[in-house]
């Protein structure tokens, strides 16, 4: 089917109600079924229906099939995080399977900073309707809004997100004709609820295009997140993503979310990043396992090493003219004194007891770093926790009291992700309050540092031959921080490990999917090596 006749045919359809929406939906399902279990007699018919790619019997012929076709890998948007540094390896990794495959990265928005991260032979293409989270124009009332059954909200929404979806449709459907693009490769888009409308989106291109599909998943929405009921009912802890669940007691309104994260049809193959994921997708939403597999991570061990002294000294001094804004005397500033809204594009800024202009980032500063952006479930402000019980501890005391010099910076590094100022507020506020707890002779050399991800600028990049990036900010730490609730996968600990330094961290949930990423499934000369705990608190041997 080409794009303008599966356009008529959604016109058609008289989508008014969710009931309306969920009927579709079954259909659309039940052909894709019916049709993959089609006997001989209808193999002509199936085979229609089929990708043409996937009926290669061989890798090798599914390469020759795919020919010159384009690859389009699909997400909300890219930025410096996660999901963007993983799929230049995915796009990175099919270009060396496929040689001179086209690929094109399809998002909402492409951030400035991500440009670092981006190969130039890849073709960029922004849909701005495909932003995800408090981008995307529904998500209020998708998870925040309590939806009655016959509510005008209730009513409303469904022809709104209808009129989205088929207009997304519209626009990436276009894209693929023009492009020519047979295999799509979605990150996150049908498994974390940013953009519900793309979500649908691209199973309907997929199912009536006949495009074979790569579902890649970092996290799920139900990691971290549960219905009221079952809050209640099976004492659980409240968790960052409980919000995916306002609604899930409307039952024709919610089946969407069950149905679409993630979509199932046998030319799609669900990959996820941990076993904990595929077990779930598998046991609890019911999917062939012959389609449903994992994919590991990797880093590049010579960028993620241990780095000489002169190297080490170098990254002090760029981390030191990036908290200076370039200038010669690093100004420190109070947290008091932070009185007007944070930007998301906000630079970077030292904060500390005193007002001061003569601070030295470089000599005699123990650096805790923490890789992660400004998010709750990083819970950065266990570091402030951790600081705290630190100066309470003899040995650490003694340390500063015979080095009147000496000074800890808690340095986080990423940006203030969307929806995120008022944490980063706060964090500012806890932060003061640690000031005010600490020992009058130690609360003026204790900072707290953000780069907002100033290292991945152009006015900083342009200024250093050889600038300094994630890793080799690992090297300038004593110690990284991960105390984060929930992981999909724990990057920092690898990265962490690769470079030598310890790292603190919380066996976040999923706990399983943790104890995988150290390792304690092999003997222990093969783990991971790291500082954990477990829950909310952390013993004095911990500390010590």
């Amino acid at each position: 089917m080409r794009v303008a006749e599966l356009i008529s045919l959604l016109n058609e359809k008289q989508i008014n109600t969710w009931f309306d929406l969920g009927l579709f939906i079954d259909s659309v399902k039940e052909d894709a079924y019916n049709y993959s279990r089609s006997t001989s007699r209808k193999t002509k018919q199936a085979a229609l229906r089929q990708p043409s790619v996937l009926q290669s019997s061989t890798f090798n012929g599914f390469k020759k099939k795919l020919g010159n076709s384009g690859i389009g890998f699909i997400t909300f948007h890219y930025s410096v995080d996660g999901v963007t540094v993983e799929i230049q390896k995915y796009a990175q990794a099919l270009q060396g399977l496929i040689p001179g495959i086209p690929i094109h990265f399809i998002a909402g928005d492409f951030l400035p900073e991500a440009e670092r991260f981006i190969d130039t032979s890849i073709t960029r293409h922004t849909i701005k309707e495909i932003s995800g989270f408090d981008n995307w124009k529904l998500y209020e009332p998708f998870f925040t809004t309590k939806m009655e059954r016959g509510s005008d909200e209730y009513n409303k929404l469904i022809k709104l997100f209808w009129k989205d979806t088929c207009g997304i449709v519209e626009k990436l459907g276009s894209y693929i004709e023009e492009k020519n693009i047979k295999l799509l490769y979605l990150v996150n888009v049908c498994s974390n609820p940013g953009n519900v409308s793309l979500s649908l989106a691209a199973a309907l291109l997929s199912e009536y295009l006949r495009i074979p599909v790569i579902n890649n998943n970092h996290d799920f929405y139900w990691e971290g997140g549960h219905s009221k009921i079952d809050l209640e009912t099976k004492d659980l802890k409240s968790g960052p993503r409980d919000f995916f669940f306002t609604n899930s007691n409307v039952g024709e309104f919610f089946s969407q979310i069950e149905v679409l994260f993630p979509w199932e049809s046998r030319h799609w193959l669900t990959v996820n990043i941990n076993r904990n994921q595929s077990e779930h997708v598998i046991n609890r939403n019911g999917h062939n396992p012959a389609n449903v597999n994992e994919i590991g991570t990797a880093v590049d061990t010579e960028r993620y090493t241990t780095l000489n002294k002169r190297k080490k000294i170098n990254a002090f001094l760029q981390v030191h003219h990036m908290l200076a804004h370039y200038k010669k005397r690093l100004q420190v500033v109070t947290p008091g004194s932070i009185k007007s809204e944070l930007e998301y594009d906000q630079r970077p800024m030292l904060l500390g007891y005193k007002k001061s202009s003569s601070f030295d980032f470089v000599n005699n500063n123990i650096v805790f770093l923490q890789p992660t952006r400004l998010m709750p479930r990083k819970r950065i402000e266990v570091g402030f926790k951790l600081i705290e019980r630190l100066f309470d501890n003899d040995h650490f005391r003694a340390n500063f009291e015979s080095n009147p010099g000496l000074s800890l910076t808690l340095l986080i590094t990423g940006p203030i992700p969307l929806g995120q100022k008022a944490y980063t507020k706060k964090l500012i506020g806890l932060f003061g309050e640690l000031l005010d707890s600490l020992p009058v002779k130690f609360r003026h050399r204790v900072f707290l540092g953000f780069l907002f991800s100033e290292f991945d600028s152009k006015r900083f990049k342009n200024r250093y031959p050889d600038p300094v990036d994630i890793p080799k900010l690992y090297n300038i730490a004593s110690l990284i921080m991960l105390p984060s609730e929930t992981e999909g996968r724990g990057l920092p600990l690898i990265e962490a490990t690769a470079c030598g330094i310890p790292i603190f961290c919380r066996r976040y949930y999923p706990e399983n999917v943790y104890a995988e990423v150290i390792g304690e499934h092999l003997s222990e000369s093969e783990r991971l090596r790291v500082l954990d705990f477990k829950g909310h608190n952390f013993k004095d041997r911990l500390v010590q």
